[in-house]
């Protein structure tokens, strides 16, 4: 366990090149726990709980601190990194291969990317009254069953629920409020490294349309669509994931099918 302005971070594997991982809304380094065993055999792999959740839940999220926090803990770091981000991580890893700090960054991975929500203020009003008649753990539960496939393991969703149903009420709506009233068009444009856009086929938040849509200006990306996968395919077809990576890592483009 690391720490840098602050935020607690973790290493595992002593790979020489790094991948970072940021996860989605209201949840943590959990997210990666099915990736992370097979990844940090072959790189060295960083994952931390950003703002307003887990080991760093004291903190209150904004979108400028969860970029500043990475490119903090790029440089700590200091290795040639793959960046991958999931939904919400997105905005925040977009916008560190933006700026490409040091020039450490080798490449981008989205998963759940969007240009941006075309009524953010009111899904955020709505999701606030909602909060206003469940609980986090009821909320969970809610999300979990609406954003799994069946191809999740039955551990795997009870294990979100846990995880999400654990986060303060009011910081996990300041996150949304964060990337929900922001658009993502101006910083694809001026990411200049390897990006591949995975999608899941059974991603309702943002699918497979909307993936091709963010290929669009993001000069040189690839768009690979994952059968069998919803909004978080890490979890739900983890090896797929895992595959997918390890290949466009090594050869800077995506796997033929």
């Amino acid at each position: 366990m690391q720490t840098v302005r602050g935020i607690t971070y973790h290493i595992y594997g002593e790979g020489p090149e790094a991948v970072f991982c940021h996860p989605s809304l209201g949840l943590g380094q959990f997210l990666f726990h099915r990736i992370r065993p097979a990844l940090s055999r072959e790189y060295t792999v960083v994952l931390w709980d950003p703002r307003g959740v887990g080991d760093n839940d004291h903190f209150y999220p904004t979108l400028e601190d969860w970029v500043g926090d990475t490119i903090d803990i790029l440089r700590e770091i200091n290795k040639p990194a793959h960046l991958l981000g999931v939904s919400l991580g997105t905005w925040v890893m977009s916008r560190v291969a933006a700026v490409n700090p040091g020039q450490l960054v080798r490449s981008l991975t989205l998963i759940g990317a969007t240009r941006g929500f075309s009524h953010g203020e009111q899904e955020i009003a709505a999701r606030r009254q909602q909060l206003e008649h469940m609980s986090m753990q009821e909320f969970a539960q809610n999300y979990a069953d609406n954003t799994l496939t069946v191809y999740a393991l039955p551990e795997v969703k009870d294990n979100l629920v846990l995880e999400m149903g654990e986060v303060d009420k009011e910081k996990y709506l300041q996150a949304m409020q964060a990337i929900y009233t922001v658009r993502n068009e101006e910083v694809y444009r001026q990411i200049a490294v390897p990006t591949l856009i995975m999608v899941g086929v059974e991603d309702t938040r943002t699918p497979p349309a909307e993936a091709d849509e963010v290929q669009k200006l993001i000069n040189g990306s690839e768009v690979k669509a994952l059968p069998r996968c919803g909004h978080l395919a890490v979890l739900d077809q983890p090896q797929r994931v895992i595959h997918e990576c390890r290949y466009f890592w090594t050869y800077g483009h995506m796997a033929d099918d």
